[in-house]
């Protein structure tokens, strides 16, 4: 009887092992270097989508203008002051 009552308690602890849900995996944003859109100019969406250039994050007003910046990032991250806060280019429309 014994066998039995191991085996059984081992069954449940096994189950309910598996059952726990494992936490959630925060994912954590790299920081973007601009506030400026590199294309337009226009302030940065947290939500777009982002290109690493020359160790440095750059962040979009939209996800259309990711592609035109990587066409040619050097040309875009020209548009950008130093410390990535001022559009001192020509602003591009994307939209």
């Amino acid at each position: 009887m014994k066998p039995i009552l191991f085996f059984l308690s081992l069954v449940i602890i096994v189950s309910l092992s598996a059952c726990q849900k494992s936490a959630p995996k925060q994912e954590t944003a790299t920081p973007m270097f601009n506030e400026a859109c590199p294309i337009s100019g226009e302030p940065v969406n947290a939500k777009s989508k982002t290109v690493e250039h020359e160790g440095k994050t750059y962040g979009f007003c939209c996800n259309s203008c990711e592609p035109k910046f990587k066409a040619d990032p050097a040309k875009y991250s020209a548009n950008l002051s130093a410390d990535g806060k001022t559009f001192v280019g020509k602003p591009e429309s994307m939209h």
